[in-house]
């Protein structure tokens, strides 16, 4: 057993034990999961499968929200899909999306900032991912969800449609199709 003879030794003791109680959640909530790792594989082979309307050099996947996924989404930057480099960037849901990105993955945000987000890209050629629950009910394109142990993924055949977007036969196969 430790014994401290001056009081005044337990106070920054103390202190970072309090503080490590408070700010463990907050980094935890932040950390990257194996099903956050798995989630960003998917998105990148998921270009793999998808042709837009312009090809650009460039494939700008922008990330809207924070969570874990964040960091494994930013592994994929500078990667090459299909001979076009991805640039991975964050963004909030008021930029002008429809101007700066070719994909949008959408994470921890509230429902009408979701909203906001799939009414300004309607019609646009821009692929919505997210792992949000009813997302392609919801007019997003790809829904991430967790079914057992495994991520799959639902695609709404009008959202992309309305988008303009091409999906690969294959990958409708391997889908859970909405509309």
């Amino acid at each position: 057993m430790l014994i401290f003879k001056r009081p005044i030794l337990l106070r920054p003791l103390l202190a970072l034990a309090f503080a490590s109680v408070f700010w463990a959640p907050i980094s935890a909530a932040n950390e990257a999961t194996k099903e956050d790792k798995v989630k960003a594989a998917i998105v990148f082979k998921l270009t793999k499968f998808i042709t837009w309307p312009a090809k650009k050099q460039t494939l700008a996947l922008c990330v809207i929200g924070s969570g874990g996924i964040n960091s494994e989404l930013a592994k994929i930057n500078h990667k090459f899909s299909m001979g076009r480099r991805i640039s991975v960037t964050h963004k909030a849901p008021a930029a002008p999306l429809d101007k700066l990105c070719d994909m949008v993955y959408v994470h921890n945000i509230k429902n009408i900032d979701v909203a906001t987000v799939l009414k300004k890209l309607q019609k646009k050629p821009v692929l919505t991912i997210s792992d949000n629950d009813d997302f392609a009910f919801q007019g997003g394109i790809i829904e991430l969800f967790r079914t057992g142990s495994k991520i799959r993924f639902a695609i709404s055949k009008g959202s992309t449609r309305n988008a303009g977007l091409s999906i690969s036969p294959q990958l409708m196969k391997l889908a859970k199709i909405v509309d």
